[in-house]
């Protein structure tokens, strides 16, 4: 009996890389989790092995990351590999930047580093079998994966949604038209400006502006991000405690100034794009006070402007913008093994 395509997958996040090894199920299961086997319900992907690694040195992660995979390759290797990770990120196939970190991320010690290369090889076989391979952003994978579950699963007739992750950065991923967006590189959403609230004018930005747009003053990214809300609580905390965010009360400015600056977000996808649906992961997005705070204050920016039930009623723009339907198995797990399935589906 021939053996299931095995995926390779990792997704690259600030704080973490998640890496996951699945068996390709021959047809998609309806079924959650049961004794040993976790089997992600409305996908055909079965989760052999799963762990993540700190996000630390760009050398170090990548071993790390390599090894997982090197210690439970086949001698075939692997079949398929997903990568999605922070941006920015080549995701051109024909340029030679493709699955490398580019110059102008605000996390230095990543600039120009090649995340594909490293990994490719440890999942290659004895003989040097190349497995076929993805790369993407960790919100553009994502995206796709909660665009497909929602029109193949739940049925819902739209051709667009918007995966916005806030972590220690902010991105966007867009599907328009049922098609990711890319065209020069990739969206890059979490440096829009924003409407600052008043108090903002005693904060000059996150500390990792320099090399970021605006120089992260009054971003959504540069007030946001977990980095710039820790920054924001002052001397008592630093960018590399974000823990200290956790213990903060839902009534604590920062989360007034986080919904203010996504809820900005959100108003420019809808007067922009027109998306469909806005959908909200990473650690940050667990505060969930912050879900009522930004719908209810992108009705109020929005000021009437658009005579439409998704962004004036409560009942429409809870529909509207919510959690991803993936919430309890990780959009970027998920997002990530989708980018590897695609990529088995055509080669």
């Amino acid at each position: 009996m021939a053996s299931l395509p095995l995926l390779a997958a990792v997704e690259g996040g600030g704080t973490s890389f998640v890496l996951t090894i699945a068996e390709l199920q021959p047809s998609t299961s309806t079924n959650a989790s049961s004794g040993d086997e976790v089997v992600i319900p409305h996908t055909r992907f079965k989760i052999i092995q799963k762990t993540s690694v700190s996000t630390t040195t760009p050398e170090e992660t990548l071993l790390n990351s390599a090894r997982f995979f090197s210690s439970h390759c086949p001698d075939r290797g692997y079949d398929s590999l997903g990568i999605c990770t922070f941006g920015p990120v080549g995701v051109n196939p024909s340029k030679d930047d493709y699955g490398k970190i580019l110059p102008g991320s605000p996390k230095k010690d990543w600039r120009n580093v090649d995340i594909l290369s490293p990994i490719l090889d440890a999942c290659s076989g004895k003989n040097k079998e190349t497995p076929c391979y993805k790369v993407d952003t960790d919100v553009n994978a994502p995206a796709m994966a909660e665009f497909e579950y929602r029109t193949k699963v739940l049925n819902e007739n739209i051709t667009s949604i918007a995966y916005i992750t806030v972590g220690t950065g902010i991105g966007v991923g867009l599907v328009i038209n049922s098609l990711p967006v890319h065209g020069m590189m990739h969206p890059e959403g979490g440096h829009v400006p924003i409407a600052p609230l008043v108090s903002d004018e005693n904060f000059n930005g996150y500390s990792w502006g320099a090399k970021s747009p605006y120089k992260g003053i009054n971003t959504v990214e540069g007030t946001a991000s977990s980095v710039a809300l820790t920054e924001r609580l002052g001397s008592s905390s630093s960018s590399d405690n974000r823990d200290a965010l956790k213990d903060l009360p839902d009534d604590h400015a920062v989360w007034e100034h986080a919904s203010n600056a996504l809820a900005n977000l959100c108003v420019t996808l809808v007067l922009m794009t027109s998306v469909e649906k806005i959908v909200f992961g990473g650690g940050v997005m667990n505060r969930n006070i912050l879900y009522s705070k930004i719908r209810s204050k992108t009705k109020e920016l929005l000021n009437g402007y658009l005579n439409l039930e998704q962004v004036t009623t409560d009942g429409g723009l809870k529909e509207y913008i919510g959690p991803s339907v993936w919430d309890g198995y990780g959009a970027g797990l998920v997002g990530s093994l989708a980018l590897a399935q695609k990529a088995y589906d055509e080669k």
